[in-house]
């Protein structure tokens, strides 16, 4: 095998599958790439074996064939040659040259027949989806799935398919059992139940995507969910198990509604976590008619008060939360203003954008 290819795409194309090449693997052929190239393009493929990428890209003085080398080896040395073209070329027992102008190097490589096949990614039936769209729906949900091993469920993203006032929407939920989000588009899928793809399965996607601008196709095959542009194909193993009825979590009785400007809101909150990182994260917020006090503390690491303008003609009511978790859905949220919706001291609280409709976020009480 030999082709040449320019460098900063070579290096792009790399960089994406970084995070899916396992270096701490008990199986050594993960840690590694498998790139196959015929008719002037070549394909770059990563596998952890629940999470798999493939980039195609051009390349010119193609000779067929197929090589596989340490993927994060590999990136580091495309990144230090100098010059704008690069040639690959296979040696004898899977050793590799790559050469740029006058620098040379020669990595050992594996037996490409050792590296996993890649799965089928012929889905019996897709739909399309932006790809910056997908990307903000998973930016506004998946940090509040599980990270806790022992609820494999939960570390994942629900996905569905809903039908609400006669529209279909592409809906994401994920929760940990503390907090929950929720975030829906209006577009049909070709999803007959709903699936839960894995937190860090999603995560990748993301950081794959970057900032294309193009549509993707989303499909599923057996077990796996598979989306796709025209240079790139990601497969996601799917989790098993049932995801819990997360629509009793959101409540629907709340009618005490605070209106919070959010950076006021965050700069309060950051302030009072200065304390409350040392007793469990706990805040308390007493509210009343146009203001917020936000207390936390103890004797032994001290105490901290404020006080914020909020829009609340309702009955006073005193509720405590998690202030890491609310950070978390404030620096999620892109308005100038939310909506706090609450029922009593010790029920959760829906946190919702201003003057948008299509996501929200559910955070359970604290006793303190």
């Amino acid at each position: 095998m030999k082709f040449v290819i320019e460098k900063d795409m070579l290096q792009t194309n790399l960089g994406k599958i970084q995070g899916i090449a396992e270096r701490k693997s008990t199986i050594p052929i993960l840690a590694n790439t498998l790139i196959s190239g015929e008719n002037n393009r070549i394909s770059i493929v990563a596998t952890d074996l629940e999470i798999g990428v493939m980039e195609i890209t051009e390349a010119t003085k193609m000779e067929k064939g197929e090589i596989c080398v340490s993927a994060r080896k590999f990136y580091d040395i495309i990144r230090e040659l100098p010059g704008d073209q690069i040639e690959v070329q296979k040696q004898e027992n899977f050793w590799v040259s790559i050469k740029a102008g006058k620098t040379e190097f020669n990595l050992p490589g594996l037996d490409p027949k050792e590296f996993p096949a890649f799965p089928s990614t012929e889905g019996t039936s897709y739909f399309n989806i932006d790809a910056q769209v997908l990307a903000e729906m998973i930016e506004k949900t998946v940090f509040a799935a599980s990270s806790e091993e022992s609820r494999f469920n939960l570390n994942g993203i629900y996905i569905e398919q809903a039908t609400r006032d006669k529209k279909d929407y592409f809906r994401m939920v994920a929760t940990d059992g503390h907090r929950l989000s929720m975030i829906e588009k209006e577009i049909k899928t070709t999803f007959e139940k709903g699936i839960i793809i894995s937190r860090r399965g999603l995560t990748e996607l993301k950081k794959i995507l970057g900032d294309t601008e193009r549509e993707i196709t989303v499909s599923l095959e057996g077990n796996n969910c598979i989306f796709k542009t025209e240079q790139t194909t990601v497969v996601i193993r799917l989790l098993e198990g049932e995801y819990p009825d997360y629509h009793q979590v959101i409540p629907g009785a709340n009618k005490k509604q605070v209106i919070i400007d959010r950076r006021e809101f965050i700069g309060a909150l950051r302030r009072a976590q200065v304390i409350a990182s040392e007793k469990g994260e706990g805040v308390k917020f007493f509210i009343q008619e146009e203001s917020m006090e936000i207390k936390t503390g103890g004797p032994d690491v001290g105490n901290v008060h404020e006080e914020i303008k909020v829009i609340y003609n309702g009955k006073p009511i005193e509720v405590s939360f998690n202030a890491r978790y609310l950070l978390d859905v404030l620096n999620n949220i892109d308005t100038e203003k939310i909506t706090v919706n609450l029922n009593e001291e010790l029920s959760p609280g829906l946190i919702k954008p201003m003057d948008r409709e299509d996501y929200l976020y559910v955070i359970m009480p604290m006793r303190i």
